[in-house]
């Protein structure tokens, strides 16, 4: 059983913590919101979305930490107070009777647990009993609190027995068609030092093609790939004008044409994981990701640096499914 940690995710620290030694069982919570259907391929989107519910709880409501006991998304079962910890999530006078579990479930997006879902909240369950002392019962947020959390699919589910899915039994594989396979690419910019303003998010110019299998780039723009596809990447730059250990970011990001406003802009919609590096002696920053790129959306590389400088290199390699 393998339990993503809090360092993993990216959780802030929790400002005061409580106890408990032993619970009644568990409680199943889902978002109430709109969930992104991306994060049923993009585990990069879970994290971003598990650590924006964390925002809300401690800013939004001034609570301590995120409310749940733990989490569960498509990929898997992840910490949020832990076992042991008191939950915020059950409602007032019930927090001390069950360890509660999050579905990354809403009711608009994605809207129903998946297999995989289930099982990983089994996983959180078992886990639980076995570190937290949780006792065997597993019901819904709206048992013992007037309210439509966990959802109908989640409740249902619940009520029917909470059954653990089957693990799906390996059929003979498909031959692979033309087209399905993992295509290479690589670009750089190897020009005059260009600017890079400080305090925004900036797209790095990318002037040469080594390999462009699927022709999304062109001339000096920024784009390395255009979607939808499924990708994994690494990209580093090579800045001047920085002071040795200043942290500067660096992250691969989406943008979609956007002709709404005059002029047209590319506008960006969707930010990966940052890797924020303090810079070295040499100025380079690295940074690596894997994720699925959205319909007709372009894949930029793009830093942000505290103070303006000067980029002189920039290396883009990619491998992409489209």
């Amino acid at each position: 059983m393998a339990i993503e940690s809090r360092a993993a995710w990216g959780a802030r620290k929790p400002r005061s913590v409580s106890y408990v030694s032993k619970t009644k069982g568990v409680k199943a919570h889902y978002t109430g919101g709109h969930v992104n259907p991306a994060t049923l391929t993009d585990h990069a989107k879970c994290r971003a979305a598990i650590r924006g519910i964390q925002n809300s709880h401690m800013d939004g409501n001034g609570w301590a930490d995120i409310a749940y006991s733990m989490w569960v998304c498509n990929h898997t079962a992840g910490m949020g107070r832990g076992p042991g910890v008191l939950t915020a999530a059950n409602g007032p006078g019930l927090n001390a009777d069950h360890y509660s579990i999050l579905f990354l479930v809403g009711t608009s997006g994605v809207t129903e647990p998946t297999d995989n879902m289930k099982r990983h909240f089994h996983e959180a369950r078992d886990y639980l009993r076995s570190k937290g002392g949780a006792g065997a019962e597993i019901k819904g947020h709206r048992d013992g609190y007037a309210t439509s959390c966990p959802g109908e699919p989640i409740y249902k589910w619940i009520k029917a027995g909470a059954k653990l899915p089957a693990t799906p039994k390996p059929g003979p594989q498909p031959d692979p068609k033309e087209g399905d396979e993992m295509k290479y690419g690589s670009l750089g910019y190897n020009g005059d030092p260009v600017d890079v303003p400080a305090g925004e998010w900036w797209r790095v110019p990318l002037d040469t093609e080594y390999a462009d299998p699927y022709g999304d780039h062109s001339g000096k723009n920024q784009t390395f790939l255009v979607g939808s596809a499924y990708f994994c990447m690494e990209g580093a730059v090579t800045l001047t004008g920085v002071p040795a250990g200043t942290k500067v970011e660096i992250m691969a990001a989406e943008y979609e044409y956007d002709s709404s406003v005059t002029p047209a802009v590319d506008r960006l919609v969707e930010k990966g994981d940052p890797t924020v590096a303090r810079i070295e002696e040499d100025g380079t920053l690295h940074h690596a990701a894997v994720g699925h790129c959205n319909k007709n959306h372009k894949l930029c590389l793009v830093v942000r640096t505290p103070v303006p400088a000067k980029l002189t290199r920039a290396r883009v390699r990619y491998l992409a499914q489209k």
